[in-house]
């Protein structure tokens, strides 16, 4: 199924928080690893003022409460 997903084609054309909801679909519909998803998150996150969101996600994906500084 993830042969014919066209997220990658059409995601860098889109504004970054229209791609929050395909990836989170993406997620629910565990077309790819958690972890490949929450990575793209993360980076699409770079560069945004949503930090707390980021760490949210930085704290699921290593499985861990504290998020080391300058990482966001």
């Amino acid at each position: 199924m993830a042969n014919y997903d066209l997220t990658p084609r059409i995601a860098p054309n889109l504004d970054r928080h229209l791609v929050f909801p395909i990836l989170e679909f993406l997620q629910e519909r565990q077309l790819y690893a958690d972890e490949d998803i929450l990575k793209a998150k993360i980076e699409l996150l770079n560069n945004t003022n949503m930090v707390d969101y980021a760490m949210d996600i930085h704290k699921s994906l290593y499985h861990t409460e504290e998020v080391p500084q300058g990482v966001f």
